[in-house]
């Protein structure tokens, strides 16, 4: 895959969770996520420190470091790649010298599965008011969300404590929406140093904290604030051409399913056709066989008659030869005397 489409694809994804995250700030609903980008390949469970190959296909930390540990196990010791357990591209780590078992944290971890992941999450967290639970009410629903406070206030409690101090506020009325908690505009968390990943690698094309930046992208050329690079690509026309792309995309893999749609029901129907004539064709044998029985049956009857019928001849002559043989010797008895 194109380094440039890589790249879009990664903002693409900082984008949805900023939007996402903004959403929730507003108060409103959060879109339904697919699952199934939110779990491991491996074990198939919630991403846990996700590490993102080249390819962009996402797995746990620890999975990928077992998988890669099993894979090159037994082969050459100087081997310096591993396919990918999706779609076997080759995964090459930075620093191959390592040993196998940590290939797996060389890699960058995704903190947009991060953020989905927290946000999928926190969505169905009821919001209750925070002067109540201090006073020692904690299950106290709340109606008013304040942004710079990051508090919700029951209505009482809104006039006596809010309205008293701040008057600028921006206060949403959430009684409108549902009970889920709203949140500020965040920024990913890096996972390695708990700080805001606030940095963006354009040579590495890595989403990193300050710490990140002076550890391992000091000498870079292309690094600059993920605010001035989301300027900069919505000032420019690769989003844009992203999802000009990803929309021709998804027409063609919508002809492509169609396709294998009417494939699958034209093979059923070869099926069906096929188990048909195997039973037909069952059905003649089994008709010839009984005919083929019968002719047999009969022949082997009539043999065995005319066979009878000759023995019976043999036998009653043979009979009365041996009675002429005996009155034959019982004459040569008498004359002999």
């Amino acid at each position: 895959m194109p380094g440039n489409l890589l790249e879009l694809l990664h903002v693409s994804c900082l984008t949805s969770c900023t939007n996402l995250t903004m959403k929730m700030a507003e108060g409103g609903h959060i879109p339904e996520l697919d699952l199934h980008l939110l779990e491991c390949p491996i074990c198939l469970e919630r991403l846990r420190q996700p590490k993102t190959l080249p390819c962009l296909h996402c797995f746990c930390q620890d999975c990928l470091g077992i998988y890669i540990t099993k894979e090159l196990s037994g082969k050459m010791a100087s081997a310096t790649s591993f396919p990918c357990p999706v779609c076997r591209g080759m995964a090459t780590p930075v620093n191959q010298a390592e040993t196998k078992e940590n290939w797996a944290k060389q890699f960058p971890t995704n903190g947009v599965i991060q953020e989905l992941i927290k946000l999928k999450e926190q969505s169905s967290e009821p919001l209750y008011c925070t002067p109540c639970q201090t006073k020692g009410n904690p299950s106290n629903p709340a109606k008013f969300w304040c942004k710079k406070m990051e508090s919700g206030f029951c209505e009482t409690c809104k006039v006596d404590y809010h309205d008293i101090i701040h008057f600028e506020c921006d206060v949403l009325d959430i009684t409108r929406h549902d009970n889920n908690r709203p949140k500020q505009n965040s920024v990913p968390h890096c996972d390695q140093h708990d700080e805001d990943m606030v940095w963006y690698c354009e040579d590495h094309k890595h989403l990193g904290c300050n710490i990140c930046v002076l550890k391992d992208h000091r000498r870079c050329e292309a690094v600059t604030t993920t605010k001035e690079y989301f300027q900069k690509l919505k000032a420019g026309s690769q989003l844009t051409d992203m999802q000009a792309a990803l929309k021709k995309g998804s027409e063609v893999m919508n002809s492509l399913v169609k396709d294998f749609d009417e494939q699958l029901q034209a093979m059923v129907k070869n099926q069906e056709i096929a188990l048909q004539s195997i039973t037909d064709l069952r059905h003649r044998v089994d008709k010839r066989l009984d005919e083929l029985q019968k002719n047999c049956t009969d022949k082997l009857i009539t043999l065995f008659k005319d066979e009878k019928r000759k023995l019976d001849d043999s036998f009653r002559q043979c009979e009365r030869l041996k009675n002429s043989m005996r009155n034959t010797l019982k004459s040569s008895i008498k004359a002999t005397e």
